[in-house]
Order: C-alpha cells, then structure tokens, then sequence
C-alpha cells in the first residue's frame, strides 16, 4: 500500500467548542496535516471558502437549525464557488435518530460519535484516502453510497468523483488531470439530476392530485406540489442539450403555470388535474427519453404507491410508540 503524507491536505474544522476543535487539531497534527484552519460557524467559513478551497472538513452535527449539515447538502449541490466533493466528516455528541437523519440526507461522508480518540479520527480520514464511496444521485440528494435496499424509480449509477484528499496524500503514487475529472463528475452529475427531476415531479404530482380534487384541497398534497418549483428550476439550470432545453423550458412553465392557479384559489379543488399531469408526466419522459408512457406512468404509480405505504407505516408506528391516550378503556 502506498504510503500516505497528509502534510499537503487543507483542512477545515468547523465547531462551536474551542475545546473540540483544539483536541481534532493536535490529532491532525500530529498525523501530518499542518494547513488546518478554525471556524465556529457556517459563515466564517463560506467565507474562508472563497480563498482556499479545502480538502477535509471535519463539521460538527449538532447545530439546533441543522445548520451545519445543511451547509453540506448545499456544497453537494453546487451552491458554492468551491470543489462539492470535499471528504466531510460530520461530528456529533450523540447520535440521535434527528442527527442521524440529518447527517444521511446531507451526503457527508461520516459519522463520528464525541469524545473520540486518535484511533478513532485517523480511522475517518485513512479511509477516505483508500476507500471513499462512490456517489449516487437522487433528485434530493447527492453524496456517498449508503444504500442497502434499492429507492423507487430508476437505477442509480455509481460515479467516481474526484478525491484532492487522497490524490494529495498519495502524490507521486497517482496523477491525474484535476479539472478534467472535476468537468466529467459534474456532468455526470447533472445527468443523473436531470433523469431523477423528471421523475420526482411526475411522483410528486400523482401523489398530490387526490388531494387537490378535495375541498378544501389536503394539506400535505399541497406541501408535496409546493415542491415541483425548486424541483423543475433546478432541472432547468442542469439541462445542457440545447435540443432538449426549449422542451423542457416549456414543460417548466407549464408546470410554474400550474402551481400558480393554484395558489390564486387556496380553498378550492384544483379545477385542471388533467393537464397538470399530461405536463408533469410530459416532463418525466422527455428527460428519461422515453416514448413508452404508459409504462412509465405505472412506474411512478407504484412510486407512489410504495410511499402512501411507508407513509401510513410510519404513522402506524408513530401511535403505537404513543400508546392509548389517557382515560382509553384499552390502557386498562
């Protein structure tokens, strides 16, 4: 195995307690990494961001809003003028089923429970130099593999991204052209995107029109259409086939159309599923570049179907954690 020498890696420590970022530097020193810099909040270190790009965050999880962790999503996504692929390690006290959920939808690379010992922090960064995951890319998340059941929808593949981490640990061992496989990771990325939107506003659709034919309409099927905006900009921003764009320009508009009517009328049942779906399902099949529609309509039904099931399980799950309520002839 090649030998590592950290002494090239940037690295970024972001935490509220002086105490955890002082123990995290002096393990990391005494590994080898010396350009280390300190950041008690998200802002202090957006700005670091914009002079030296990092190659390890290590990021505390327990910020009440989920600040930090969202910080993550938003580097995975693009929003930053920096490399999204930076190994990040995420730091928590206790890893509460909040944390927990938090940290998997951020696309941090890993978890590590405080206090921590040496072993214990040279461990994360080790195997993020020989054995990153792959990323995966859904509509809502980009980051490491961590899935052990398929989702719904269509297969996701596995893209290598690029690692500064390991190419600067390991240099000599590895060259590469930085910017070419940042260029080809991004792409594919955006690929992925464009595929998963499509989809996931077809589903957020069929999931929303029972709902909408209701008077009022029902709360939670406006919260999941509410979504098809960020959702179909998003896709719009990622779509670069200048034979696709107009298209899909079209189909967005339609959609923001849509919404709009509706919230011009927030206490009536929406008076035209019909064509809200054709664009929504229009959208799903231009991106896919598919012509089988009705076997794509089934596949976002069972979707669908699928989730009202997970949804109704969780409830289930929910009451019976809370047991009968007080003065219930069944708590006797």
């Amino acid at each position: 195995m090649a030998e590592i020498d950290l002494h090239p890696v940037n690295c970024f420590l972001v935490d509220r307690e002086m105490n955890t970022r002082r123990i995290l530097r002096s393990i990391l020193a005494r590994a080898g990494i010396d350009k280390i810099q300190e950041f008690s909040t998200v802002a202090e270190l957006v700005a670091a961001m914009a002079s030296t790009t990092p190659d390890l965050i290590f990021i505390e999880a327990d910020h009440p809003e989920g600040e930090t962790l969202r910080f993550v999503s938003h580097l995975r996504h693009g929003q930053f003028a920096t490399n999204p692929f930076v190994c990040v390690v995420a730091t928590t006290w206790q890893a509460t089923q909040q944390v927990l959920l938090r940290f998997t939808a951020s696309g941090a690379d890993d978890l590590m429970v405080k206090p921590f010992s040496t072993k214990q922090v040279l461990d994360r960064v080790y195997g993020l130099v020989h054995a990153r995951k792959s990323f995966v890319v859904t509509s809502d998340y980009i980051g490491p593999d961590r899935r052990k059941t398929p989702r719904d929808g269509p297969a996701n593949p596995l893209i290598e991204v690029p690692n500064t981490l390991r190419l600067k640990a390991l240099a000599g061992h590895e060259r590469t052209d930085l910017a070419a496989q940042m260029a080809t990771a991004l792409e594919a990325i955006d690929a992925q995107k464009v595929l998963r939107h499509g989809f996931h506003i077809a589903f957020l659709v069929d999931f929303a029109l029972p709902g909408l034919a209701q008077e009022p309409p029902d709360r939670m099927a406006v919260e999941h259409l509410a979504r098809v905006g960020p959702v179909a900009d998003d896709l719009l921003r990622r779509v670069h086939d200048p034979d696709m764009r107009p298209h899909v320009e079209t189909f967005v508009r339609a959609l923001h159309a849509h919404l709009d009517r509706l919230k011009a009328n927030p206490g009536r049942a929406y008076d035209n599923p019909t064509a809200l779906r054709r664009a929504a399902m229009g959208v799903a099949a231009l991106t896919a570049r598919r012509s089988d529609m009705a076997a794509l309509e089934q596949e976002v039904q069972a979707a669908v179907t699928g989730y009202r099931s997970r949804l109704e399980q969780m409830a289930q799950a929910k009451a019976e954690s809370q047991g009968p309520p007080p003065g219930d002839p069944a708590a006797s």
